[in-house]
């Protein structure tokens, strides 16, 4: 692989429209591939970057399909538009590597099935929002993890790491399915906050009713995970052995870990992905994030009525648009 690869980033959410500015800023070669309605409108805007990084203009350059002899390729859609973005791109893949950048834990499994390859896993813990095309804002510099689900693209990895260094730190694990449960446990809490009741992070693990609910589905998550077996390891930012041993204790302990670590003014900023689709109204990924704690659930025999029911409430949001009071909220919790 080259020094300077060629890099397509495929599609133009939060994450894919960063990692372009961010990239194409840095003097990357890189093509950010989108919806073919997309293309000329991106082509003429470029991409109106702010937040953390700066604020500053982008030109990457833009196209319906991933260019020849492309050598890396970002895929940076939600969970339930990666199988079609693989089928509508398998033709122009040719030999780039594929790096999956999508939230939940399921990313893996549909790209073997659609295009019979194993992806280089980016687990993005970081936050972007985008609430209009062509615009984004890095409102949380975090940490990016990569691991790989296929030991035979080891040699792919460091031009990947150098990449993803220009956006955030990065770390890289040998434990790559633990890591994304373990990023999915933290991840479904915080973006069912946000999607149920519109507000801020730190408002709601200062809110008593909304705290008790995040505590309960945290414990109700790390319950699933542990009676099937899944090893949760530690990722920067996410001591998670130790939140699973303090979820045990009473629960005035676990609300006090979520005020310390989501109760600072530095989440104010922050948008989470389900919370920006509802805003946009669009459909979320709600199924990909508390919807795979029902499915591993239901697979196990392990009941998550909490994730069932919160389910359950964004999908109803996405219909009608009205986000619940914390009294909605609260009566979510089986006593």
């Amino acid at each position: 692989m080259n020094t300077k690869p060629n890099i397509a980033v495929v599609g133009a959410g939060a994450i894919g429209s960063l990692l372009a500015a961010i990239w194409s800023r840095a003097g990357e070669d890189v093509t950010l591939v989108v919806r073919p309605g997309r293309v000329e409108t991106l082509r003429a805007s470029g991409l109106r970057a702010s937040g953390v990084a700066g604020d500053f203009h982008a030109a990457p350059k833009v196209a319906a399909e991933i260019p020849a002899r492309t050598d890396i390729a970002v895929f940076t859609m939600k969970s339930q538009d990666l199988a079609e973005s693989c089928r509508a791109q398998k033709a122009h893949l040719g030999d780039a590597v594929f790096v999956a950048a999508q939230n939940g834990v399921r990313a893996p499994e549909i790209v073997f099935d659609e295009l019979g390859i194993a992806p280089v896993s980016a687990i993005l813990l970081l936050n972007a929002s985008s609430l209009a095309p062509g615009e984004v804002r890095y409102n949380r510099k975090g940490v990016t993890v990569l691991g790989l689900t296929d030991p035979s693209m080891r040699n792919a990895l460091p031009g990947i790491e150098r990449l993803f260094a220009l956006v955030a730190p990065v770390f890289v694990t040998k434990e790559i399915e633990g890591a994304m449960w373990s990023k999915l446990v933290i991840n479904a809490m915080t973006n069912s906050l946000q999607a149920l009741t519109n507000k801020s992070l730190n408002e709601c693990v200062r809110d008593p009713l909304i705290s008790d609910f995040a505590v309960a589905q945290l414990k109700e998550s790390f319950g699933v995970v542990r009676a099937a077996g899944i090893p949760l390891v530690n990722i920067p930012g996410a001591p998670m052995k130790l939140f699973s041993r303090a979820l045990m204790l009473p629960a005035v302990i676990g609300k006090m870990i979520l005020r310390k670590n989501l109760g600072g003014g530095d989440q104010a900023s922050i948008m989470t992905s389900t919370l920006q689709s509802l805003l946009r109204k669009q459909p979320t990924e709600i199924d990909y994030l508390n919807g795979e704690f029902v499915r591993l659930g239901e697979k196990i025999g392990f009941p998550a009525p909490i994730n069932r029911a919160i389910v359950e409430a964004v999908k109803r949001i996405e219909r009608d648009g009205r986000f619940l009071s914390r009294e909605e909220i609260g009566a979510m919790i089986e006593k």
